[in-house]
């Protein structure tokens, strides 16, 4: 059985790093590039999941 959570994410730059935010899960995380920031968001988001995952879901997928 499949269950999709489907969450937005928004990358903008501030000064010398950048920002992104998931509003779905209230979730801001930062990098020093694009790619660290999404990564940094995404660890954030399979935490937040996390107690949906240990009840019985077995894997996140990020599109």
């Amino acid at each position: 059985m499949a269950i999709w959570f489907p969450f937005s994410a928004t990358i903008r730059q501030e000064q010398d790093f950048f920002v992104s935010i998931c509003p779905e899960a209230d979730i801001i995380c930062k990098g020093n590039t694009i790619e660290e920031a999404i990564e940094n968001l995404k660890k954030e988001v399979e935490k937040f999941l996390g107690e949906e995952l240990s009840q019985g879901f077995s894997k996140i997928v990020f599109y």
